[in-house]
């Protein structure tokens, strides 16, 4: 990976913008505060990244949830993993805020359903080819923006935003494998209790399900990528190839060599995108 950060525009329209960010850990962006810049940000997270907005509590960003950033909001980011920080980011015009009802202000980050974190990232691969259509992808794009925010994102709820925080950078730096819960509450400074409700309240998953869904998110850059789904299975802490395609399809609703066809056949692309975001 190349040491300074990359901002790769894949679509451009007046309502929308669709870009790719790459900031590797050696690039200067990681030790000084940072400026989101013009326009209403979505953000998916590729990978997991402590991030520090001003006005707003740290968090752990991750691929379960998409990360809000109003206009010219000023933040700092820690990277958690070799990767850095990448991501696919939508920028919304005026018109489409106005729409979405989306306030300068501070805003809930709202969790992203398997099918919606799967619908991006195809829908990346989509804005990736040579000879797209523009306005298949905007509607595509538009589509990914209104079913990540509707209805509004409720506010996280209840105390121990920080041992939270801390229980995902946890599962965020080691997805392949889970610690042990009693070692997970102590380094936290919780119960095993209080820390279970505290994160289900604060994220909308049980730590299982969060894990879980880590993992398998985590898969679609390698499976994209034509990594052999057996590794992939191993790498990420299944028991093998059936028990990993077993729980893909039951997230996603498609079998990772089904997604990696599809991926590959730019035609059907658009369609399998739009069915994620319907279902």
């Amino acid at each position: 990976m190349a040491a300074a950060a990359t901002v790769r525009t894949l679509l451009a329209t007046d309502d929308v913008t669709v870009g790719e960010f790459v900031c590797p850990p050696a690039d200067g962006r990681w030790a000084r505060e940072n400026d989101i810049g013009e326009g209403f940000h979505v953000v998916f997270p590729w990978t997991p990244v402590h991030i520090a907005r001003r006005a707003m509590p740290e968090l752990v960003a991750t691929p379960n949830h998409a990360v809000l950033y109003p206009p010219r909001l000023r933040f700092h980011r820690r990277h958690l993993t070799s990767e850095g920080d990448h991501c696919l980011f939508v920028v919304l015009g005026a018109e489409m805020c106005e729409q979405l009802g989306l306030r300068p202000g501070p805003a809930a980050d709202p969790a992203l359903t398997p099918t919606v974190w799967l619908a991006q990232r195809l829908l990346a691969a989509y804005l990736c080819r040579p000879g797209y259509d523009a306005a298949v992808a905007e509607r595509l794009a538009r589509q990914l923006v209104v079913t990540t925010l509707r209805p509004p994102p409720a506010a996280a709820s209840g105390a121990g935003g920080s041992a939270v925080e801390h229980t995902k950078e946890l599962m965020a730096r080691s997805p392949g494998r889970l610690l042990p819960l009693e070692r997970i509450a102590r380094e936290a400074h919780y119960s095993r209790f209080h820390l279970l409700r505290a994160f289900h309240a604060r994220t909308g998953y049980t730590m299982h399900q969060y894990h879980l869904h880590l993992r398998l998110r985590r898969s679609l850059g390698p499976l994209l990528a034509g990594v052999p789904v057996a590794d992939i299975a191993l790498e990420l802490g299944f028991q093998g190839h059936s028990h990993f395609t077993s729980r893909f399809r039951r997230a996603f609703g498609e079998t990772p060599s089904a997604v990696r066809a599809v991926a590959a056949d730019h035609p059907a692309l658009p369609d399998l995108v739009g069915r994620l975001l319907a279902a």
